[in-house]
């Protein structure tokens, strides 16, 4: 009798090859909560290594990092209608914590620019703070109604950049910048997509935004899938959170501004372009593990694959085992070769 197939073939249904090969993989599974996700090891070592080139490029931009608190007042929010407008239907928003009715509720964090610009506008007093680079890795939350894991989550994990600028002139050059240099170069050269580096109709924009670049990708099933946004957002923000600055003719000037980020969404991409029916298809220098070492039995074959395996640590993380090492892992694309 013919073994059934480990994955259900791409041809015959891809979002259910999708499932499977996240399940067979170890990868992720769904959270207790819908729309979560709970990232395995090999799922969040993958994320891992998409985090480190990505960091490394953002701080080459000038960049630093930074961190913002998960909870924002609703009150922030309001500030910037068009804001809010777009993403009201996304919102999570607690209004009750320690057993009591807050004073004023809080929205779960769907992305950061209010609060951001708050503090923005605190430590912008001249021109000489500009142009102002920060960058967080974080977790947000915009309630799904259609959750896919990685693709699309109630919580999922990203960066989120945010700048201030004297000019209009600076700040889209530095949007386009990290559209090209960073997102473009990492998911090109990284990834390992090809990707399509356009910019969205005003009707598509990011809300709040005067200008959104993207990154599309094609996936296997022949979709494509948006990687990547690089945003303008002219003085809107600026406007609503009273973000200026002393400029060198003495005059009180609006900042301009820009805002991009990437998600773990990069994971789910990975995995519907370079996976096939045998299973996922890991570009090396993405690839968790990069060295399978197995022992077949005896404690001198152990020590004989832990000499052999040493010297290649520099190329990756190296995993013994003693035992029949998960054929999820092997099979489906450790990325590098086995000893």
């Amino acid at each position: 009798m013919a073994k059934a197939p480990v994955l259900t073939p791409q041809a015959e249904d891809f979002p259910r090859w999708y499932q499977d090969l996240i399940n067979k993989a170890e990868l992720a599974d769904n959270g207790p909560v819908r729309g979560t996700m709970v990232i395995r090891p090999y799922g969040y070592g993958l994320w891992e290594r998409m985090q480190q080139e990505m960091d490394a490029r953002i701080k080459d931009a000038g960049a630093q990092n930074a961190y913002f608190p998960l909870f924002i007042p609703q009150s922030y929010l309001t500030k910037e209608a068009e804001h809010v407008e777009g993403f009201a239907p996304e919102l999570a928003v607690v209004t009750h914590g320690g057993g009591k009715e807050l004073e004023e509720p809080v929205v779960v964090r769907p992305t950061s620019e209010t609060i951001i610009n708050d503090y923005f506008s605190k430590w912008v007093q001249s021109y000489r703070d500009l142009p102002l680079l920060i960058n967080q890795w974080a977790n947000v939350v915009r309630w799904e109604m259609r959750p896919r894991v990685f693709l699309r989550t109630s919580e999922f994990l990203w960066q989120e950049g945010h700048t201030a600028h004297a000019t209009y002139e600076d700040a889209r050059d530095y949007a386009a910048r990290i559209h090209t240099d960073v997102y473009g170069d990492f998911m090109t050269n990284v990834l390992g997509i090809d990707v399509v580096l356009g910019r969205k109709t005003a009707k598509e924009r990011f809300a709040g935004a005067i200008n959104t670049l993207t990154l599309e990708g094609m996936m296997g099933d022949g979709k494509a899938l948006q990687l990547g946004t690089s945003h303008e957002l002219g003085t809107n923000f600026a406007k609503a959170f009273n973000t200026q600055y002393l400029s060198k003719e003495g005059k009180q000037e609006l900042v301009w501004q820009t805002s991009w980020g990437v998600s773990t969404r990069m994971v789910g991409g990975l995995i519907m372009s370079h996976g096939d029916d045998n299973g996922l298809r890991v570009p090396p220098r993405l690839a968790h593990i990069q060295v399978v070492v197995m022992a077949i039995k005896g404690d001198e074959a152990v020590a004989k694959v832990r000499e052999l395996g040493a010297p290649r640590k520099a190329a990756g993380p190296v995993a013994f085992t003693q035992h029949r090492y998960p054929q999820t892992h092997v099979k489906m694309g450790c990325g590098g070769w086995v000893v």
